[in-house]
């Protein structure tokens, strides 16, 4: 019962959602981390990984709690999200953002550039408006990240963007995301692509500068509210990267705590989610997004068919992925049980990570939420104990929350197999052990 007493839930509040900076369907609360951190009582000079680090809210909490912080992401979007939601923004910085905001709005309308060959904004906008997206992307780069243009999608690290850039890159990002919400459809992580080019949309340049101007000041009130001003201390190490979980950047026994959310076993497609962000990057919707998808966890594409159930993985999960390579139902064999393999291979290999990284006696806490193939139950918080306990981590405590309302309470389908779509959301506290 360590964590339990006075433990606020992982699940973001209904009443602050609209001062979120960038709305990911993944995520948990601020609170939730704070509280990991006072209950666990790090030391000052610990170090806090995510090594899915989404939006940033782990490493946004650590920084503000004076910790050191480090997370990573294998998506660039999230990268630069979650690099925005460490601006310090005291009253200097401020004058600094409104200043570059005017800056930026008149180099972009000042710059005469060629298009960019095969603009991927070009599949959501006419030509004209990507354009007037793409150089305002140029000035955030020209004004505040170097002195040449390159494609942020092509390149391996972001490290030299700052957290003034990032801003201004997630303020476009908002922008974007404003002019395309006819293309949103009724799965909030799926946006749809025009299925012809007349159906592109073209909004003016004046409309693009009003609404970026609306929501860079949208932001600073955000920004506010959240609390985000930080004395960082010179010892505070800072690093938010592009890197895969299943392969962390960092030397052995490097890390305190390990605070994060796996991508859950629901078959969302967090690439499309952030499709047109990873346009506005420079990411080619054809090649260069499947590239991504195929190297996501949890992604719904098969891209190893050679995966074979590992004895670490646990009973549990030998027992479910058995259930559902003998369902009655379509695909459960030659595509279902294909995926779920490939789901937990990558989040053991995952594991095995930030084993290697924990120090000794170093924790790990992780929020898992169960789910359903048809009938069969995915006990996704024992696979995850079971596969903790091939490390010889000991589980100190785990506590759940009930969820009503799920992405697959929005399959009518599901009721001709259970008449409940709830899930079960859990905390769970491992320690590496000696």
């Amino acid at each position: 019962m360590i964590l339990q007493q006075e433990m606020r839930s992982p699940k973001r509040s209904k009443d602050k959602r609209s001062s979120i900076l960038y709305n990911y369907y993944a995520g948990f609360s601020p609170e939730f981390v704070e509280d990991v951190v006072k209950r666990l009582e790090m030391n000052s000079d610990a170090v806090i990984m995510d090594p899915w680090n989404g939006s940033g809210t782990t490493t946004q909490v650590a920084m503000r709690m004076g910790y050191s912080a480090i997370g990573f992401d294998i998506n660039p979007v999230m990268v630069i999200v979650a690099k925005a939601r460490l601006l310090n923004c005291t009253s200097v910085v401020r004058k600094r953002v409104l200043d570059n905001l005017e800056s930026l709005m008149k180099m972009g309308l000042d710059l005469q550039t060629n298009r960019l060959l095969d603009d991927p904004l070009e599949s959501w906008l006419e030509p004209e408006s990507a354009e007037c997206f793409r150089n305002i992307e140029r000035s955030i780069q020209l004004l505040l990240i170097g002195t040449k243009y390159d494609v942020i999608y092509n390149t391996k690290s972001l490290s030299h963007i700052s957290h003034m850039a990032s801003f201004f890159y997630l303020a476009l990002f908002r922008t974007l995301r404003k002019f395309l919400t006819t293309y949103v459809s009724s799965n909030p992580t799926w946006i749809k692509i025009p299925s012809s080019k007349r159906a592109r949309i073209h909004p003016s340049s004046n409309e693009v500068y009003e609404e970026l101007q609306n929501q860079v000041y949208e932001m600073i009130d955000i920004v506010n509210f959240m609390g985000m001003d930080a004395n960082r201390d010179n010892s505070q190490i800072i690093q938010i990267e592009r890197a895969s979980s299943e392969s962390i950047p960092l030397p052995n026994s490097s890390i305190d705590l390990v605070v994060s959310s796996p991508p859950y076993c629901t078959r969302i497609d967090y690439a499309i989610a952030t499709s047109p962000e990873l346009a506005l990057l420079g990411c080619s919707m054809e090649g260069e997004i499947k590239n991504l998808r195929d190297h996501m966890i949890g992604t719904p594409t098969i891209i190893n068919e050679r995966s074979e159930i590992r004895s670490e993985w646990g009973q549990t999960c030998k027992s479910f992925l058995r259930a559902v390579e003998m369902h009655s139902s379509k695909a459960s064999k030659s595509y279902y049980y294909k995926y779920l393999i490939q789901y937990f291979d990558a989040i053991y290999r995952s594991l095995q990570e930030i084993n290697r990284t924990l120090v000794e006696s170093g924790y790990c806490v992780i929020v898992v939420q169960d789910s359903y193939y048809k009938d069969i139950h995915n006990d996704l918080p024992k696979i995850f104990c079971n596969m903790a306990d091939s490390f010889g981590w000991t589980v100190l405590d785990r506590f759940d929350f009930h969820i009503n309302r799920t992405m697959a309470g929005r399959n009518n389908r599901i009721r001709k197999y259970r008449s409940s779509s709830m899930a079960t959301e859990s905390v769970l506290l491992f320690k590496k052990e000696k």
